[in-house]
């Protein structure tokens, strides 16, 4: 096998790795990447369509039934989650504390469909998820902000909703009548899709970062680096109890609810931090959030892909037992 050949085995099995790639390219070439960020809202609306291609329409409307789950899921994710994180940097290091307090408010971030495809969860369920909790930030974000630090801050409504629609309720539409009226060319092109959207995320990715970084160097004090590694593994810890929730479903699905408590809107939280907290510090710190976030990726791809495996031998010891 060739060198290159084995590069492109690697990102086949590890496509994850894009993401790391982005935010690393936007951080040492943001020239590059930054003009591509005014493009963002095309970008987006091609990855979710390539990723709707993929999706199961009868377990969309099954999981969007199941009020219980999605009750807790968003409770967890847009009231306890941002408290949570807030806590320990307002404690200790509360020149911090904003950053993680505006990161943990955020909805679900629009491309976690793709995401959650990457690590073998339930994409239909990421998808709902990323509907519900778009749709109640708008309440929830203010309510969160007033009770952390006594601020209410109001979020853009109907550019939130205008966003969801255009980058989600759009290309889903579409997607869903060229599965129908294609459905051979959906399947026999569908690596060609997956592939379009996980490179077009990875520039995605690339370009918010460049357009962030762009005004200057990153420079963290060994404190600022002892909080982060804190709160890198404490995340992680939030990560696992998310996952523990809805103890009732299958490994693939609590993977899926776990990795949407983790993966924020970091578009929305860039903008409220520019409009609402102008500071070229804060902007700074939540770039270097969404790192340590990703950093997380990897690690719990293959905790969710080992999770998935024992999902495959309780359906095969099922069927041995039924036979």
């Amino acid at each position: 096998m060739s060198i290159w050949e084995r590069v492109k085995h690697i990102f086949a099995e590890n496509q994850i790795m894009v993401v790391l790639i982005g935010i690393i390219a936007g951080i040492l070439l943001p020239k590059y990447f930054k003009p591509i960020a005014p493009y963002g809202t095309y970008l987006l609306m091609l990855i979710f369509f390539t990723s709707s291609l993929r999706l199961n329409l009868k377990e969309l409307m099954g999981y969007a039934k199941d009020w219980k789950m999605m009750a807790m899921a968003t409770a967890f994710m847009l009231v306890f989650l941002p408290l949570a994180m807030w806590l320990p940097p307002a404690v200790f290091s509360p020149d911090w504390a904003l950053a993680f307090l505006i990161m943990g408010a955020m909805p679900t971030g629009m491309t976690i469909a793709l995401i959650a495809d990457l690590f073998g969860g339930k994409t239909s369920l990421a998808l709902v998820v990323t509907a519900a909790t778009s749709l109640l930030a708008p309440i929830t974000i203010p309510v969160v902000f007033w009770l952390a630090i006594g601020q209410m801050v109001p979020v853009p409504v109907f550019t939130l909703f205008g966003n969801l629609f255009i980058t989600i309720v759009i290309p889903f539409i579409l997607a869903a009548l060229f599965q129908r009226k294609a459905p051979k060319i959906v399947k026999k092109y569908d690596p060609i899709w997956r592939n379009v959207a996980v490179w077009t995320f990875g520039v995605l990715i690339a370009a918010i970062v460049g357009d962030t970084t762009g005004q200057g160097p990153i420079i963290l004090s060994g404190r600022d680096i002892g909080l982060i590694i804190v709160m890198l593994i404490y995340i992680g810890g939030l990560t696992a109890l998310a996952f523990l929730m809805a103890w009732w479903r299958s490994n693939a699905e609590k993977a899926t609810l776990a990795l949407c408590m983790v993966y924020l809107n970091n578009t929305l939280a860039l903008y409220i931090a520019n409009r609402y907290f102008p500071s070229s510090r804060l902007m700074t710190q939540l770039v270097i959030i969404l790192l340590v976030i990703n950093v997380l990726l990897p690690p719990f791809r293959w905790i969710a892909a080992y999770a998935v495996h024992l999902d495959k031998l309780k359906t095969k010891k099922r069927i041995k037992r039924t036979v």
